[in-house]
């Protein structure tokens, strides 16, 4: 089960955290506060599908009304925490990532940071869940593991209990500055098809253009965990790849310089909305002013 809900509060998040001042940003905040104090901007299910449901162990258990806002909001833009509960023995996840955590919009594995220090909590949020290692965010913009897919967990003897191997494919400029920001309200024909084609550029590696054996790659991902149940030899092909696409737990915690990635195929002639942040953001705060202007 999904849930959807809006992006009044993480409105609010980005007003609150810049430094300006004066009258439309104190009216703004004034109005996303009183939206966020009467709970408009989560997700309300009542009455609760969990309410009494285990009742000496859920946190959602006694309350008639059950509260969702975005995973998001937890940094864990990527929903892998369902994916990885015990019971459903997972092999396999591949993690698409088009996450904005850097200043220009791209990906630094944030999200998998925050699912897997999410499994090393003690208290029951955890409930039994086993994440492989993943290191902090500087050190996937330092050994560059969000500009191509990386595999985690691929040596299941190093963690505690079965858990999926992890395929993270980041967004990356292919053949597109697909950066766009969340408040973009309106893309022409030409930029969403500019957006797709980098979308396909980046789940196969441009078309097996960067690495041919990319396929065949995708293939021994989805058969490792039944490679070690089995005790079957894993197929010389499928040792390279992980040689080639597997973390190898190396760290580089050192800050690097922003991230800013390049094209590598000919860019295309859509017009890319990596410059047009500053002034989306405007245009969703001004509909966001008059929108509530009208309601209040």
């Amino acid at each position: 089960m999904g849930t959807s809900s809006s992006l009044f509060n993480q409105a609010f998040l980005i007003v609150n955290g810049t430094n300006n001042t004066g009258i439309l940003t104190n009216a703004l905040t004034a109005i996303l506060a009183a939206i966020g104090e009467d709970n408009s901007d989560v997700s309300l299910y009542e009455p609760n599908p969990f309410y009494h449901y285990h009742n000496q162990t859920s946190d959602n258990s006694q309350s008639t009304t059950l509260f969702l806002v975005d995973g998001g909001e937890d940094l864990q833009n990527i929903p892998l925490h369902p994916l990885i509960q015990p019971a459903r023995q997972v092999d396999v996840i591949f993690a698409i990532d088009s996450s904005a955590d850097n200043e220009f919009n791209w990906p630094n594995g944030t999200s998998l940071v925050a699912t897997y220090q999410r499994s090393l909590n003690a208290s029951g949020i955890a409930n039994g869940t086993v994440f492989p290692s993943i290191p902090d965010q500087n050190t996937f913009v330092n050994l560059g593991l969000n500009t191509h897919p990386t595999f985690f967990g691929c040596n299941s003897s190093n963690m505690t209990a079965p858990s999926p191997l992890i395929v993270y494919i980041p967004n990356f400029p292919y053949s597109y500055f697909s950066n766009v920001s969340t408040f973009d309200l309106q893309y022409n024909n030409s930029e969403r098809d500019a957006i797709v084609q980098n979308g396909y550029d980046v789940a196969t590696m441009a078309n097996g253009t960067k690495d041919a054996q990319w396929p065949a790659c995708v293939g021994c991902a989805i058969l490792t965990r039944s490679l070690e149940r089995t005790g079957t030899d894993v197929p010389m092909t499928c040792q390279q790849c992980f040689s080639k696409y597997c973390w190898d737990g190396t760290v580089n915690s050192t800050t690097p310089q922003p991230y800013s990635p390049e094209a590598i195929l000919a860019p295309s002639n859509a017009e890319s909305k990596a410059t047009k942040l500053s002034a989306s953001v405007v245009i969703v705060l001004s509909i966001l002013i008059s929108t509530m202007w009208t309601v209040f």
